[in-house]
């Protein structure tokens, strides 16, 4: 995969990223493009690969590794299928936060909803706790059926964006495992859009 020059214009671009509203991706895509990023999330990685290859995006915001847990591979793979270029590269320090319903406390929870790669970076702090984690395509994306329910047992484990952004409270954090705990992204976009062609 090739790496070209970043983006210097004013253009607005419509990215598709796999999370929802206060995910890392969506925190990333913010800091690489301020109010040119026009957020357009997806449940996995594939589908915001496969939406930027079908033409419906100009460009997709992927992690590719983690400080912690190293190369992301389900979302290197994602991309690796299709013939895209790398329009700029961001490393980001990645928080993670216990956060649930009003009410709820640490000592209340059972389970911790979270992405693999968050649960990955946070498996001694969820050990340590004795909470049972529920894998899912990205907390951001439970944060709303979650505050609707209002159960005081269940927690979601990632950056505090989510709860800024679902009136979901902070219980405790940062929980990761290590304090130096980073993500590298990736913002491509499709060959032709690049180069476009005579």
């Amino acid at each position: 995969m090739e790496t070209t020059t970043p983006i210097q214009d004013t253009t607005r671009w419509r990215v598709a990223y796999q999370g929802g509203p206060g995910s890392n991706s969506e925190r990333a895509g913010l800091t690489l493009l301020a109010e040119r990023f026009i957020g357009w999330p997806f449940a996995s990685f594939a589908e915001a690969a496969a939406n930027l290859a079908s033409g419906q995006a100009d460009c997709a915001l992927i992690p590719v590794f983690n400080s912690t847990t190293g190369p992301i591979h389900e979302a290197i793979t994602a991309v690796n299928a299709h013939d895209f270029v790398v329009l700029d590269t961001l490393t980001l320090a990645i928080e993670h936060y216990l956060l649930g319903n009003r009410g709820a406390g640490r000592h209340t929870i059972v389970q911790v909803l979270a992405h693999p790669q968050v649960a990955a970076q946070c498996a001694g702090w969820i050990q340590w706790r004795g909470y049972t984690p529920v894998l899912v395509d990205d907390g951001a994306l439970h944060a709303a059926e979650l505050l609707e329910s209002g159960r005081r047992d269940i927690a979601i484990l990632g950056p505090k964006g989510i709860g800024d952004a679902t009136g979901l409270y902070c219980l405790e954090g940062p929980v990761q495992d290590r304090s130096d705990n980073k993500t590298t992204f990736r913002l491509l976009t499709r060959r032709e859009l690049f180069e476009p062609r005579a």
